[in-house]
């Protein structure tokens, strides 16, 4: 088993692959202003090429059976939206297709040995009602209720965000074209001060993949602009013989002061009669945005428990449906968290600073500190997984086109040579380019 599928084996519904960011756009196909009707076509395009040295360490060959240094990736997304009046509100509707397709073998080493790396599945098929000004008691308030196969996110993402996988068969395992839950409902009241949400939620795992769902609530509250708090419950079934249902309990802050300091923090608490575990981490951020490149400096610690093989207890952090909200959130490093490790039994520190030197080009610099919670659980006797180092470039180039630039190298530690066999290990160096079109 590689390594991504056995450290997602422990999750308990599987999150896809991450990340790279979507623009989106629609194309008017039918408006009737009077009885406020329209019908619109979306469409999104991706492509990837990425190309690197000594992935796994030099040792993907033996490691996972093929040489992982470079693929590409392609990927489509098209689909039709309709709404039209209703009563006192609004009615609904989402219909969309993903075909995602790899040439070569990924570093996540899921398409290693396969035939076929390519696939067209459904992807949002939902409908739902929404109207304002419902509750007199909250200000612009916006009720909506919606099922079907759709998109759902928590605060950053570090339980749900990501409802669907790729990558193996499906291929598009970074473009992660796929995030739907299906058989999905969310009730949601949203104000100005206010979030309440219910959801029904369940995965769409790829072929012979963990089908889990999981029922809950959201609750955040607004203090101005410059500060947020929520908490979410939820519990998760793997539907997987052997396993119990899952308690999930977390609660998050953030805040940004008008002098551009700011502080983020969230923590998680997952527990059942064989579970134990938490999560959680702590970020700290300066914003100079009067300064020229308006440069932000950031430092955040994540700490994600791991099993101790010492007690009857599984204390392995479960990562639910993680996903991607920025860089970093919750794939942690563009190597580490792509195609090495999940957030279970790890802790890290991230170092970052973020420039816009032009309204449409954003620059990031990113070292990470990775360590194991629990070595031995892992197989290794080292905590040290090793140092990462990235750099991205998004550039806007108009309202239809985004490019993106990613390079990184991971300097393995002790616990990362273990691993892989022990012996030599190279630095990994992995660079990517990413344009996608949307319309």
């Amino acid at each position: 088993m590689n390594a991504r599928n056995a450290l997602l084996a422990a999750s308990v519904c599987v999150a896809s692959a991450a990340v790279a960011p979507r623009a989106l756009a629609e194309y008017e196909l039918y408006k009737n202003d009077g009885r406020g009707t329209k019908l619109d076509f979306t469409l999104d395009l991706a492509g990837a090429w990425y190309g690197g040295r000594n992935s796994w360490f030099g040792q993907s060959e033996a490691f996972l059976g093929a040489n992982t240094d470079t693929w590409a990736d392609i990927g489509a997304e098209p689909g039709l939206s309709f709404e039209t009046r209703a009563g006192k509100g609004t009615f609904f509707g989402v219909v969309s297709a993903v075909y995602t397709s790899t040439a070569g073998d990924d570093a996540s080493g899921l398409t290693v040995g396969l035939d076929s790396k390519s696939e067209l599945t459904l992807e949002q098929g939902n409908v739902g009602w929404k109207a304002e000004d419902v509750f007199d008691a909250l200000e612009n308030d916006t009720l909506t209720i919606t099922v079907g196969r759709q998109d759902y996110n928590i605060g950053t993402g570090l339980l749900i965000n990501d409802g669907a996988e790729d990558g193996g068969e499906r291929g598009g395992w970074y473009l992660a074209m796929r995030k739907a839950f299906t058989e999905a409902v969310v009730a949601s009241v949203d104000s100005d001060k206010w979030l309440f949400e219910v959801f029904r939620l369940q995965n769409h795992p790829r072929k012979g993949g963990p089908l889990g769902e999981a029922y809950g609530a959201n609750v955040e509250y607004k203090f101005g602009e410059e500060t947020k708090v929520g908490t979410t419950y939820m519990e998760v079934d793997s539907n997987t013989p052997g396993t119990v249902k899952l308690d999930v309990y977390s609660a998050r802050a953030a805040w940004r002061g008008e002098s551009g300091f700011g502080v983020a923090a969230e923590y998680a608490d997952e527990s059942s009669s064989q579970i134990a575990a938490t999560g959680y981490y702590g970020e700290v951020s300066y914003a100079a945005t009067s300064n020229a490149w308006s440069p932000v400096f950031s430092y955040r610690y994540a700490h994600f428990s791991g099993d101790n093989p010492a007690t009857t207890a599984n204390e392995q952090f479960h990562e639910i449906a993680y996903g991607y909200t920025d860089w970093g959130t919750w794939y942690q490093g563009e190597i580490t968290g792509e195609y090495a490790l999940g957030n279970g039994n790890l802790i890290s520190s991230l170092l970052r600073v973020k420039l816009q030197p032009r309204p449409e080009l954003t620059l990031n610099a990113m070292l990470y500190k990775f360590t194991l919670d629990e070595p031995a659980s892992f197989g290794v006797t080292s905590d040290d997984w090793g140092d990462e180092l990235n750099f991205t470039a998004e550039w806007q180039v108009n309202e239809h086109v985004l490019v993106i630039g990613v390079l990184g190298t991971l300097f393995p530690g002790d616990g990362a040579k273990q691993y892989v066999g022990g012996g030599s290990a190279d630095n990994w160096t992995h660079g990517m380019v990413y344009v996608s079109y949307s319309w």
